[in-house]
């Protein structure tokens, strides 16, 4: 017996999702797939990779549910659902990466690995989704001491960025300076500036190049195809 439509509305209000999520053929199938005592955490579309092996196309996206009782990957195919879920007492791995144009998340079980890229504008709600959830030994880092980088504005927020936490945690270690007025603290929120644009030309250059990569591994792909042929 299905979900029924009310209470799974509740759990995305818990969430601060809108109910812009059942315009999504996989998301109209997620109130049978749900058992009754079972919670959405956090939820968004995203690449599941079962295997390591190149494909020539992606295909459709996933919908990819993080529950309180497991992971569930939901895709809608020609002809029927396809669906992949990994139950958390299952979980023995879980750790997560930053990439260039997605977040990647990949989770161990004793019967392989599944790797879940998703927007990386989805990485913190989803990442603050799994920490309670991780399997002993892949639990959330230790918060980092911002006493020392008290003195650089939004340091707080950034020291919460899963891309930024490592390296925020490194520079804490520092010794802060005595003081810093506000015109050291103008030039570093113009070189901070600069170098956020340095990163995305980089980024794109760095972007086009994977895509070429790709396109000459599926070149060589079709080829040898052929040649099997």
């Amino acid at each position: 017996m299905p979900i029924d439509r009310g209470s799974i509305d509740a759990q995305l209000r818990d969430i601060g999702e809108g109910d812009r999520w059942w315009e999504q053929r996989e998301f109209r199938d997620l109130p049978y797939v749900l058992q009754p005592d079972e919670r959405i955490l956090a939820l968004a579309n995203g690449r599941v990779l079962l295997r390591r092996r190149p494909r020539l196309r992606s295909g459709p996206p996933w919908l990819v549910v993080i529950t309180s009782q497991r992971l569930i990957c939901l895709r809608q195919e020609r002809f029927a659902r396809r669906q992949v879920e990994y139950a958390w007492d299952q979980v023995t791995g879980l750790d997560h990466r930053s990439r260039l144009r997605s977040y990647e998340i990949r989770v161990t079980t004793p019967t392989g690995r599944v790797r879940v890229r998703i927007a990386p504008g989805d990485a913190f709600r989803f990442l603050g989704a799994l920490a309670p959830l991780a399997p002993q030994g892949a639990g959330p880092r230790r918060p980092v001491d911002l006493e020392p980088l008290a003195w650089i504005p939004g340091i707080a927020t950034v020291a919460e960025l899963p891309v930024l936490r490592g390296i925020v945690s490194r520079v804490a270690i520092l010794s802060p300076p005595d003081y810093a007025s506000r015109a050291q603290v103008e030039r570093l929120e113009a070189t901070v500036a600069q170098l956020q644009q340095e990163v995305g030309y980089l980024q794109q250059n760095v972007a086009f190049l994977e895509e070429l990569l790709e396109q000459r591994a599926a070149q060589r792909s079709l080829q040898a195809m052929g040649t099997e042929l």
